[in-house]
């Protein structure tokens, strides 16, 4: 049986995307480990992930057209917190001045040390890991702090 387009873009939506930032590119690298590694890039995890849907698209009407059997998707998503972008120093620094907490009352808020986060907000490191995934759940629910 000949698979729809439609079929086709729903099936691509169930396999495992990775989207990693690659500071030696400067830009977002997009795998499909089902399929590829490293399959494509871009400007934003937008972008990458456009991409990745049309690369899992390409792959499964390939597969398809020389029945050969496609991988079981593994429908997983790994792609960084907005927090790890470049430039994201002032959004955190923001972020910490919103809750208005000092420096080395916030960086206890996130178990990490005071000279971590003035790091961060002056773009010398960058968080990433569970500190990452911390800045974003707070932007997104800053009452999560005051509970």
């Amino acid at each position: 049986m000949k698979m729809t387009e439609q079929d086709i873009k729903a099936l691509a939506g169930k396999y495992s995307r990775f989207i990693r930032w690659s500071d030696e590119d400067n830009c977002y690298i997009g795998s499909l480990p089902d399929f590829e590694k490293d399959c494509t890039h871009g400007e934003t995890l937008e972008e990458v992930n456009r991409n990745l849907q049309e690369v899992a698209e390409m792959y499964i009407e390939s597969y398809t057209e020389k029945g050969m059997e496609l991988p079981q998707p593994r429908a997983m998503a790994i792609s960084p917190s907005p927090f790890r972008e470049t430039g994201n120093e002032q959004s955190i620094a923001r972020l910490r001045k919103s809750q208005g907490l000092s420096q080395k009352d916030f960086a206890a808020v996130l178990g990490v040390s005071p000279s971590t986060l003035v790091k961060w907000e002056h773009g010398i490191r960058r968080p990433c890991g569970p500190s990452a995934k911390l800045l974003y759940l707070i932007e997104k629910h800053p009452e999560l702090i005051n509970s």
